[in-house]
């Protein structure tokens, strides 16, 4: 009996981490896509040695939505 109930302590205490690692997983892969498509649009823009320029164009990039 009392590992039937601590199999199930276990169960009950996973199955929120499982649906974070899946929550995050998206959210990462949606991140990652949108940083893809902002430095599209900035190798547009011609940056080249204006890194300042540059890094505040990603930055409102990734701020919209």
């Amino acid at each position: 009996m009392k590992a039937l109930v601590g199999a199930l302590a276990v169960l009950v205490a996973l199955s929120p981490a499982a649906a974070d690692a899946q929550t995050s997983k998206s959210m990462r892969s949606e991140h990652a896509a949108k940083r893809t498509e902002c430095l599209k649009q900035a190798r547009l823009q011609r940056f080249e040695r204006r890194f300042a320029a540059r890094t505040r164009f990603m930055k409102q990039c990734m701020a919209r939505s």
